[in-house]
């Protein structure tokens, strides 16, 4: 900028920010957020106790309860040994999967649909294929 000023009896003032000031919002900003969070989390400490079943203990919520056999749509007894003996509930279920494959039945009797063992299907489709 040029140095030659209109008046030269005006003069820009110096730039002096309030420092305290600005602190002292940011600092009561601050003190003020930690309450409201403090506040809110003893009012949803609160309302979780009232909906709580069990009332406001937790230790009475957690008596009886016991772990269910189907959680979220999975068999649980899949992974336990003990339900099934030695050989296991997983391991009898793929016994039981690879005799029905190896089976001839009925899929649709009302439609005509029948069920033979997956060697004869996979030998029909590989013939078909030719």
């Amino acid at each position: 900028m040029t140095t030659h000023y209109r008046r030269p009896d005006v003069r820009q003032e110096e730039d002096l920010l309030p420092w305290r000031r600005i602190l002292a919002v940011a600092f009561a900003v601050v003190v003020i957020f930690f309450i409201l969070g403090v506040w809110s989390w003893v009012l949803l400490r609160g309302r979780e106790a009232e909906l709580r079943p069990a009332g406001r203990s937790l230790a009475r919520a957690r008596e009886g309860f016991e772990p269910r056999g189907v959680v979220a749509g999975v068999d649980q007894r899949v992974f336990q040994r003990e339900t099934v003996g030695e050989e296991g509930f997983g391991k009898m279920l793929n016994r039981r999967k690879r005799e029905e494959l190896g089976r001839f039945g009925w899929a649709d009797r009302g439609r005509g649909i029948v069920q033979i063992p997956i060697e004869d299907a996979m030998n029909l489709v590989v013939e078909e294929s030719r």
